[in-house]
């Protein structure tokens, strides 16, 4: 579970002792006033909830429910070329336009947005 932390003491860093060990924690304020911190981290919240700061530097917002959402690929292993993914991409069930299958680049994006892997391309080199 997800806890989420806050202040209204801006962009505070503090220290809390884990396994006697003291950990930096820091709550982030965008407003300047109103820090936020949140970790799934159950040691570190325990932690956090026994030390001096809890309660009067900083308290409990919410609690959430992380939900893992597992991301599942499809294998091509039949495209040999850019030329035949940008031909499998134009098919159903994608039926992606030429513009959006038009580079290499474009060819993987597609892909990766549609969680395709073809097997036998090598991918480009990111900068």
């Amino acid at each position: 579970m997800v806890k989420v932390y806050h202040t209204r003491l801006g962009n505070l860093s503090t220290s809390v002792i884990v396994n006697g060990v003291p950990r930096r924690v820091q709550f982030l304020a965008r407003d300047g006033v109103n820090g936020i911190f949140s970790t799934d981290d159950e040691l570190l919240q325990q932690a956090m909830e026994k030390s001096r700061g809890y309660g009067k530097r900083f308290s409990l917002l919410e609690v959430s429910q992380a939900q893992v959402e597992k991301e599942t690929y499809t294998l091509v292993p039949d495209v040999r070329s850019w030329q035949e993914a940008r031909d499998y991409l134009r098919k159903a069930p994608y039926g992606l336009s030429d513009e959006e299958v038009s580079t290499p680049a474009r060819i993987e994006q597609a892909a990766d947005k549609l969680h395709l892997i073809f097997t036998h391309l090598k991918k480009g080199k990111k900068r």
